[in-house]
């Protein structure tokens, strides 16, 4: 039988959404370099480098990385978690309060409602779209253990990467509605996710393209 878990106050909410927001920030950071690295291997293919090897072992770091960065926001059992802020905003007040959170204590306009009632409906619907069953598979290696997990641990219990993007940009989604919901401010973490892939992309790329070339590390092809 599930426990029914408590319901967190508004003065909760708005204290966990940075915290929320910077831990998402780092899984989509995370994730954005795997996606940047994982692109340039592939536009790399048939270049003999050793920085390929490099590349190899920075993508495998930051899978893990990102795993263990989507424990930190949707364990069911922290009280600081999108599970927690959505038992909040399924409340029948919330809106009141999440608007008056965003007018900063005002009574809030017709503007603020909507904007709120927005973002707390595109928080609902992202996290109802979530699939937890895929997230459910290596709940075993919560807390402590998944620091010492690797990705064929994952992949035996049947975890993918695009499950595994899902789940970032879903979380990507929740955190900025919230951040805009309990403070007014636009701080979307899709963002940094795509200018890390970016970033990593156009880094490994060009390292395995001169490394073929026999520059990267002082040696000679042939």
């Amino acid at each position: 039988m599930a426990v029914e878990l408590p319901v967190p106050t508004i003065q909760e909410v708005a204290r966990m959404a940075p915290e929320l927001n910077n831990w998402t920030t780092m899984a989509a950071r995370a994730y954005g370099i795997y996606a940047g690295v994982n692109q340039a291997l592939k536009k790399t293919r048939g270049k003999n480098a050793i920085a390929k090897d490099r590349a190899q072992e920075v993508r495998q770091e930051m899978i893990m990385m990102t795993l263990i960065r989507l424990f930190a926001v949707m364990d069911r059992q922290s009280e600081v978690s999108m599970q927690s802020v959505y038992r909040f905003l399924k409340q029948p007040n919330a809106l009141d309060e999440v608007s008056l959170c965003y007018s900063s204590g005002l009574k809030p306009g017709s503007d603020a409602l909507k904007t709120c009632s927005t973002a707390r409906d595109k928080f609902l619907s992202t996290y109802l779209g979530v699939d937890f069953k895929s997230f459910g598979r290596i709940q075993s290696f919560r807390n402590g253990q998944i620091a010492h997990l690797e990705w064929p641990e994952a992949e035996m219990a049947k975890v993918t990467y695009s499950e595994v993007e899902a789940m970032v940009r879903a979380c990507c989604e929740m955190a900025g509605q919230l951040t805009l919901m309990t403070s007014g401010h636009n701080d979307w973490p899709l963002e940094h996710l795509n200018e890390a892939h970016e970033d990593a992309y156009e880094f490994w790329h060009a390292a395995i393209v001169v490394d073929s070339e026999g520059e990267l590390f002082g040696r000679t092809n042939g």
